[in-house]
């Protein structure tokens, strides 16, 4: 390299350095950045979350700050019980387990009543951006977590390929929430696999799915009550 270009370099270096320390932005999606100098865990993670951020595109739901998504090796306690994956509002982040983290904390995880693989991990991966996306879009963000629960779980099933998530529907037999139902945190801590096949097929199916939306982004109350159809 001729010697008049080693300047240049060198202010091409610092300028690089702290986007290196802050993470890896995804060329898609571009507001998802991963804090990981592995380029198979930036092309999975930014893969599943370019899935995520498009299916909630479809509902008006698009990301209105950068994500941050960090990868730990430690279990994530996430107010009381442990998970995959935490997203913190207050900085805008996403706490990941990685993939061999989970098979360290357990021999045979499961999810959705399936062994935990690569296709589970890239639905916990969209179930996080899911939580990072919808919540800037709630009302009254105290109030319950059963609509940011409904969006994430039906996002998490919405990235799986079509195979996958059609065996998991079969499997949990139930159909999708109903006029006069509550959506409740009971029923989703009691079947995780259910509470997500009746998220994903009711948002899936419904009638005037912006209305839907709004009603859950707008909910101030324990659970979400899913209105009957008027008459005609």
């Amino acid at each position: 390299m001729p010697r008049k270009n080693v300047p240049l370099l060198l202010l091409m270096l610092l300028f690089m350095v702290p986007a290196f320390a802050a993470g890896s932005v995804c060329v898609n999606p571009p507001e998802v950045v991963v804090k990981t100098d592995d380029p198979a865990v930036l092309a999975e993670i930014c893969g599943a979350a370019g899935k995520a951020i498009a299916f909630l595109d479809r509902y008006d739901l698009r990301p209105t700050k950068p994500i941050t998504v960090e990868i730990v090796e430690e279990k994530i306690d996430n107010e009381g019980y442990i998970a995959y994956g935490r997203y913190e509002s207050a900085v805008d982040g996403i706490q990941l387990m990685s993939y061999q983290a989970i098979f360290a904390m357990a021999e045979k995880p499961l999810m959705y009543g399936e062994p935990f693989d690569r296709v589970h991990y890239a639905g916990v991966v969209a179930h996080e951006i899911a939580h990072a996306v919808v919540y800037p879009y709630t009302i009254r963000k105290k109030a319950s977590q059963v609509p940011q629960e409904y969006l994430a779980h039906a996002t998490q099933l919405a990235v799986l390929p079509e195979e996958r998530r059609n065996a998991i529907i079969r499997a949990m037999d139930v159909g999708p929430w109903e006029g006069g139902d509550e959506i409740s945190q009971i029923y989703m801590a009691i079947s995780p696999g259910k509470f997500a096949v009746k998220s994903y097929l009711h948002l899936t199916t419904a009638a005037d799915p912006d209305v839907w939306v709004q009603i859950l982004l707008n909910n101030n109350w324990l659970y979400v009550y899913v209105p009957k159809e008027k008459p005609g």
